[in-house]
């Protein structure tokens, strides 16, 4: 009997250890706004609702002017208009929450958080590059990535990445070395002035954009 109850307590034992490593996250729908519909695996498109509950494999699409919120394995997902996401991978591995999505179309806000106790391995994949985080958040449309918080490593199908940090831009274009960091912020900011006239010079006024905001440039031209 002793011997039983050692068995029977040793498969307990092994169970949670298997539920702790590969234990599961949740993909659920938190906002809606306008047209979002969810599809499962193998069954047609329907409507998405706020508390439905996303299962591995699931895609959600947003239609125009619409908008989705997802809360995937703690972080938050905001998904924009024309954009569908696909669910790889969502589960708690070896201590680590690891969250995989697929972007074949779109744009996504994406507000990565760690869970007390665990790492974080949080990848967005579209057809040209990988998003990879760990504890940050960003914007992110497959092509250009905005950090808004930590770092964030942009790496193109060729497997090359560039890290960037809070407040800066990454680009990809082919399969050459994606830029991002304080050169890609630089050539952001950069403003090239030009002339047609006498009259448009003296003006001097020349606007630009870049990932903080808008600003203006006044130049006083001597005669």
């Amino acid at each position: 009997m002793i011997r039983n109850k050692t068995i029977v307590i040793g498969m307990l034992i092994i169970v949670l250890a298997a539920g702790a490593v590969f234990a599961q996250n949740t993909a659920v729908v938190r906002r809606i706004v306008g047209k979002v519909e969810m599809q499962r695996p193998g069954e047609a498109w329907l409507p998405a609702a706020v508390g439905m509950e996303l299962p591995l494999r699931a895609t959600i699409s947003t239609g125009f002017n619409s908008q989705a919120v997802l809360e995937v394995g703690g972080s938050v997902l905001t998904l924009r208009a024309l954009t569908r996401i696909r669910i790889d991978e969502l589960e708690v591995r070896n201590n680590v929450s690891v969250t995989g999505l697929s972007m074949p179309v779109g744009r996504i806000r994406a507000e990565v958080r760690s869970t007390q106790g665990l790492n974080t391995d949080f990848r967005v994949r579209s057809p040209v590059s990988t998003a990879a985080v760990r504890g940050t958040g960003f914007d992110n449309d497959g092509f250009t990535l905005y950090c808004f918080d930590d770092i964030t490593e942009f790496i193109n199908q060729a497997g090359i990445g560039t890290k960037v940090s809070k407040g800066e831009t990454g680009k990809i274009a082919g399969l050459g070395p994606p830029s991002g960091g304080a050169p890609q912020r630089l050539k952001n900011t950069t403003v090239s002035p030009y002339t047609k006239g006498a009259d448009e010079r003296r003006r001097g006024i020349w606007r630009f954009k870049d990932e903080l905001g808008t600003g203006r440039i006044l130049l006083n031209w001597a005669d």
